[in-house]
């Protein structure tokens, strides 16, 4: 709702009783010293007075309040009462009108009632038996305009600073959301691949705990690494959400026991200094679950030369959330083929598996992994494609399910005005959208047609 300043009714309450002061005052002051004007009256006074009463009740429509000052500074004048600062609340009247409800409407309203009351001034002037000097006419209607324009830029001003407060709201609302967003993801993701590996091991483990004590043995060390592991990653993301620093310290400085961080900025600053730090030689710990249950995962990873540190970070994820819904939707799958490699100015992974396609309740499940995935991938400016193969991966009569994804290695890009819900909301690429194939990284773009099956939503 377009609103002006003199809305609310406390500062047109304090303007008009300001306004009545200065015209009682002045209209006394001014009867006095014109002696050829008629003697101030009950009625002058009620005259006079009409404007800052207008002023104080704002009568509606506006410009009801704009035709009853104008009649009322008419008729004082008409009557032959004293010239002078009577004529302030219309003026005042004008102001209000220019300062209240949708800014067009009232400045439209303003100057055709600034026009209207000078043509009432002339017409009584013509009236009376006094005859008015010329340039005290000018000047009024000098003053008018300069009250009207000052009153505009005030608006005008104030307008410009609520846009200002209402962009900041927003850019906080946004990153506060970005921020929660990449918090999201980022439990999901140590959550989901940890709970996998824990829940794979511990499966292991149970099955040779009789047979194989040593084997169960090592099944209860590995779930204990990896907890530990997923206990540090959830400590680093937790402490993004204190506002902490690596070292303990939150974003201004201040030990972390005696502040918390306030406002999306410290929130910012926090995940800034916690940004993907990942080693893709790394890239093979994640295919531990998997291999203990017997799957082959095969990994070639090539990037060509250093890669930035945001694109390590969302290519280790990647990998992640994909053998993590392998190992979760895809117990048929026998082998795995994880591929990075650089192509021009781009950094393609690929995850490949023979698992074959979901039956039509689990394919139907809906979840966030995929949804993450390209949220992340995405937001560095990449592409990501998903998609069943309709030809066999590994030698198997059956395809399975591929993540394909290209980033670029430059900067990300900032994000838009749509912000962090675009990419979580938004339509697939364009390449998934027209049913384009996702190739697999072991053969040519022109070995396999595109499988129009449900895609595997991780969780």
């Amino acid at each position: 709702m377009d609103r002006g300043p003199l809305d609310r009714w406390r500062p047109r309450l304090f303007l008009g009783v300001a306004l009545a002061v200065v015209v009682l005052v002045g209209t006394v002051g001014a009867s006095h010293w014109q002696p050829g004007a008629r003697d101030l009256d009950l009625l002058g006074l009620a005259l006079a007075l009409v404007g800052p009463a207008l002023v104080i009740l704002r009568p509606r429509p506006p410009a009801l309040a704009v035709l009853l000052a104008v009649g009322a500074i008419g008729a004082y004048l008409a009557l032959g009462y004293a010239w002078g600062p009577a004529l302030g609340g219309s003026v005042g009247v004008l102001v209000t009108v220019l300062l209240t409800g949708p800014a067009r409407t009232s400045r439209v309203l303003a100057w055709s009632g600034a026009a209207l009351m000078w043509g009432a001034v002339l017409t009584a002037a013509t009236l009376r038996e006094d005859d008015p000097r010329l340039a005290g006419l000018v000047g009024g209607a000098a003053w008018t305009a300069v009250a009207l324009l000052i009153a505009t830029g005030i608006r005008e001003r104030i307008a410009r600073a609520a846009a200002w407060r209402a962009a900041r709201e927003e850019r906080e609302r946004t990153a506060v959301a970005t921020e929660r967003l990449h918090i999201a993801r980022e439990l999901h993701d140590v959550l989901a691949h940890s709970l996998s590996a824990i829940n794979v091991q511990a499966g292991v483990g149970l099955h040779l705990l009789d047979r194989d004590p040593e084997q169960a043995r090592s099944a209860l060390a590995s779930i204990k690494e990896t907890s530990r592991d997923a206990l540090d990653e959830v400590r680093a993301v937790l402490g993004v959400v204190r506002g902490e620093t690596p070292d303990g310290d939150t974003v201004d400085g201040t030990p972390a026991a005696g502040a918390a961080a306030t406002g999306a900025a410290a929130v910012g600053a926090a995940a800034a200094s916690r940004g993907p730090t990942w080693d893709l030689a790394a890239l093979p710990r994640l295919a531990e679950p998997l291999r203990a249950r017997g799957t082959d995962v095969h990994f070639d990873v090539d990037p060509g030369g250093p890669v930035p540190a945001h694109v390590a970070g969302v290519v280790f994820r990647v990998v992640q959330e994909s053998l993590t819904n392998v190992g979760r939707h895809a117990p048929r799958a026998g082998s795995v083929l994880v591929h990075v490699g650089r192509e021009g100015g781009r950094l393609r992974v690929s995850v490949a598996d023979d698992g074959g396609p979901l039956g039509p309740l689990a394919a139907g499940r809906p979840g966030y992994g995929l949804r993450g995935m390209r949220e992340r991938v995405e937001g560095a400016g990449g592409t990501l494609r998903t998609g069943h193969q309709a030809a066999d991966v590994g030698g198997t009569p059956e395809g399975g399910f591929v993540v394909d994804a290209t980033i670029p290695l430059a900067a990300p890009p900032a994000p838009g005005p749509s912000g962090p819900g675009h990419a979580a909301g938004g339509p697939a690429s364009d390449d998934t959208a027209s049913g384009r194939e996702v190739p697999d990284p072991r053969h040519t773009p022109g070995d396999r047609e595109p499988d129009t099956s449900p895609g595997r939503e991780g969780e």
